[in-house]
């Protein structure tokens, strides 16, 4: 088991780098948002199992001609503090039918990426290790953050919209905004998941800070 000492350097380590990468300053915090609107216009082309749904990620703040169908008379919404994308649900099945939701990339994809980056880099492991749990564990954070948006995209979505997909009955709806809520509205849930994903691919307390132990015989064996 690890010493308080290396539990204690572990900690401060931890809060030091994810103080760092979440220090106001918008010059990576900007390049994730675009990543993310991009990793969005990528997966989200085609909504799942519908065809006719075609998502958009857009910057508020720089739409261009050619982002939106002609048609389109809706305003796109400005950016909201943090919410600094803006997703357009379109129907395509549905003549001239489409929707606009805002999110937060810092939020919804950014906190759980820099909560990952420090837990890791913090480990107390060889840097071998380290760079290969980084990568494996920023893969499955990005699932889950494929999944938040995939809840707020299929709430978004379903009801009485114009540009509705599906129509649950209540009692699923009811269920679908629920989850949708917990886990892309709840802060907690940033920290959580990568506190787990940390634990699965990283926490060996065994082989922090490990030695190798000379033996009298002069074999060495790992401490």
């Amino acid at each position: 088991m690890p010493s308080p000492k290396q539990i204690v350097k572990f900690f401060a380590i931890m809060v030091l780098l994810f103080a760092g990468l979440m220090w106001p300053s918008r010059w990576w915090q900007d390049a994730y948002a675009g990543g993310f609107r991009a990793g969005g216009n990528l997966v989200f082309a085609r909504f799942w199992f519908w065809s006719e749904g075609h998502v958009k990620f857009l910057d508020p703040n720089g739409i261009v001609p050619g982002d939106l169908p002609p048609w389109a008379g809706k305003k796109v919404p400005d950016s909201v503090g943090v919410k600094d994308t803006v997703m357009v649900l379109e129907n395509r099945g549905a003549r001239a039918a489409m929707g606009f939701l805002r999110t937060s990339s810092r939020y919804i994809g950014y906190v759980p990426t820099a909560m990952m980056i420090s837990l890791v880099l913090a480990t107390p492991v060889a840097w071998r290790k380290r760079f290969r749990a980084l990568g494996w564990s920023l893969l499955v954070v990005h699932l889950f953050v494929i999944l938040r948006v995939s809840l707020t995209l299929a709430y978004g979505y379903c009801g009485e919209k114009d540009y509705a997909l599906f129509h649950p009955g209540p009692f699923w709806l009811k269920m679908l905004g629920y989850s949708e809520t917990v886990l892309q509205e709840d802060p907690t849930v940033s920290f959580v998941v990568p506190v787990f994903v940390w634990f699965v691919f990283l926490f060996r307390p065994s082989q922090w800070n490990a030695q190798p132990v000379v033996s009298k015989s002069g074999i060495s064996n790992p401490g």
